[in-house]
């Protein structure tokens, strides 16, 4: 597998920008311009966005939600335990 796990951060909207990164490594999650997207009439028009401090496997396009048990250690591919300058 060469996906890399990252740890959900903090959902930030500046005017019609929504964008959402990994609080330990800062790799983007969500990166959306709101005026390109559309909703039914009475929907949140925002995207849906990660739970903060889920854990997110990205394997290129594809990202999905990793369940883990041990509270005490991330994952082995979570991106704390790779070089920083690979993250960046």
């Amino acid at each position: 597998m060469t996906d890399v796990i990252h740890i959900a951060g903090l959902d930030i909207q500046v005017g019609p920008h929504l964008r959402q990164r990994c609080a330990w490594c800062g790799a983007v999650l969500v990166d959306y311009d709101l005026t390109l997207t559309a909703a039914p009439e009475g929907q949140d028009p925002r995207p849906a966005t990660w739970p903060v401090g889920r854990l997110v496997a990205v394997d290129g396009p594809a990202m999905w939600t990793v369940e883990h048990a041990d509270g005490d250690r991330l994952p082995d591919g979570a991106c704390a335990g790779l070089d920083p300058h690979a993250t960046t």
